[in-house]
């Protein structure tokens, strides 16, 4: 199981460097071509609202990767439905 984490980890980490520097690389681009243009203004907005909405969902991420968040993910469905199986025994109804 250890060697699995550490396979899946790996391969995530090289998805994020070859995107992240995709991403790198057009920004780059982006600026370099806007610097000349009298409408940088214009493709400048999309780019601060697209990173505006995307470092925050990166922080989040990261966050919850870091805080373990991520390492049983089908648990919580598991326990719901052990959960729905003891208020079947039980004879108990949800009155939500």
């Amino acid at each position: 199981m250890r060697v699995r984490s550490i396979v899946v980890f790996a391969l995530a980490l090289g998805v994020m460097v070859i995107a992240g520097g995709a991403f790198l690389n057009k920004m780059v681009e982006f600026v370099f071509t806007m610097a000349g243009s009298e409408v940088a203004g214009f493709g400048a907005v999309a780019v601060v609202t697209y990173l505006c909405g995307m470092i925050p969902l990166l922080c989040l991420t990261l966050w919850g990767v870091f805080r373990g968040h991520f390492r049983d993910v089908e648990r919580p469905a598991t326990r719901m439905l052990e959960l729905h199986r003891q208020l079947d025994a039980s004879g108990e109804r949800y009155r939500g």
